[in-house]
């Protein structure tokens, strides 16, 4: 199955920045648009969903309350 590849970006970078991409790019054998897509694919991969948002911010308002656990009184195993 074909990805159609149908939206462009325009991203401004210092030069420097961009030289040392590009050199990581040509000694990895990538293209720039390539390296761009695969940094964006594994930062979605690796954020939060909204389930997990969800339950961070109740164990915030838990812990602000006072709920909650000592870390110190945790025995590590």
């Amino acid at each position: 199955m074909a990805v159609t590849m149908n939206k462009e970006l325009l991203i401004r970078m210092p030069a420097p920045l961009y030289n040392q991409v590009k050199k990581l790019c040509e000694s990895n054998y990538k293209s720039l648009s390539s390296f761009v897509r695969e940094l964006l694919v594994e930062r979605l991969e690796d954020s939060l969903t909204a389930k997990e948002l969800k339950e961070i911010a109740e164990g915030e308002r838990e812990y602000l309350k006072g709920k909650g656990i000592n870390w110190r009184t945790v025995k590590r195993g």
